[in-house]
């Protein structure tokens, strides 16, 4: 569970469809629209407990909203990068003693949205059931504009594949 969400939720138990309707989406970038990202922000009338904002996944012509992707988010612009990768590696440890008997796997690269090549990116994915827990430090470099991140990422192998390939533009 991710701020209460889980995977095969529907969040209209957690919104109305307005507020889902509302939330900030990424349809305008290329898809092929097979899942639907939706992004909200902990304010006074939606208090997250663990994540500054979050991320849902759903398709968007399923009228139910069933959850395939829970995303949260911790924004490091209130931390050093020592605070956020201890942020980054307590998150790890416990989801890694949750699934003591799962081997994770990391990787390490650079984020392909900084041109300058020098930001980078280090997930410790789990595979788990019919998806995958991935933990990610986001370490961007003074040549963009956002604050380095830490996000626990709980999806479908559907939503990750889809992810991989590009969101579906290229199989």
């Amino acid at each position: 569970k991710i701020e209460g969400m889980s995977i095969g939720d529907s969040a209209l138990d957690f919104f109305s469809e307005k507020q889902i309707n509302n939330f900030f989406n990424y349809d305008h970038l290329p898809s092929d629209m097979k899942f639907r990202i939706s992004e909200f922000y902990s304010k006074e009338d939606m208090k997250m407990d663990k994540y500054d904002s979050m991320q849902i996944f759903y398709k968007p012509e399923d009228k139910k909203f069933i959850l395939h992707g829970v995303l949260g988010h911790v924004d490091c612009s209130n931390k050093n990068k020592t605070e956020c990768n201890k942020v980054y590696k307590n998150i790890g440890n416990s989801i890694s003693s949750i699934f003591e008997n799962s081997k994770g796997e990391k990787d390490t690269f650079k984020h392909f949205d900084d041109k300058s090549g020098k930001s980078i990116v280090t997930n410790y994915s789990f595979k788990v059931n019919n998806g995958y827990i991935t933990i990610t430090y986001t370490d961007w470099s003074n040549e963009v504009d956002w604050p380095d991140n830490v996000s626990v990422d709980a999806s479908t192998t559907e939503v990750t594949n889809w992810i991989r390939n590009d969101y579906g533009t290229k199989e």
